[in-house]
């Protein structure tokens, strides 16, 4: 984790992830997702920014793949929460 940023005490420095959506990229048939973050430095969460990617389709698939394993890793659970998050995301 070289290349984090981090702060005086060298914590990695983050932001808390309040949502976030994902849609395919309209007009053309590449694959392609859009994708918006939404986030907060604010301990009460009330300032919230985001930021919006294009995302190729393999970049997509790669990040799911990556952020799935590592949630499978940390969890107690193994994979309850990437269950869990697929559950919501086809509810929507």
């Amino acid at each position: 984790m070289n290349d984090w940023s981090t702060d005086g005490r060298g914590n990695v420095r983050s932001s808390t992830i309040v949502g976030w959506k994902a849609e395919p990229a309209k007009g053309d048939e590449t694959g392609d997702v859009f994708l918006r973050i939404e986030f907060s430095v604010d301990p009460n969460l009330t300032d919230v920014s985001a930021l919006q990617f294009r995302l190729t389709r393999q970049q997509a698939d790669h990040i799911s793949g990556t952020l799935g394993g590592l949630a499978d890793r940390s969890s107690p659970l193994r994979g309850v929460c990437r269950e869990a998050g697929a559950l919501a995301l086809q509810r929507k």
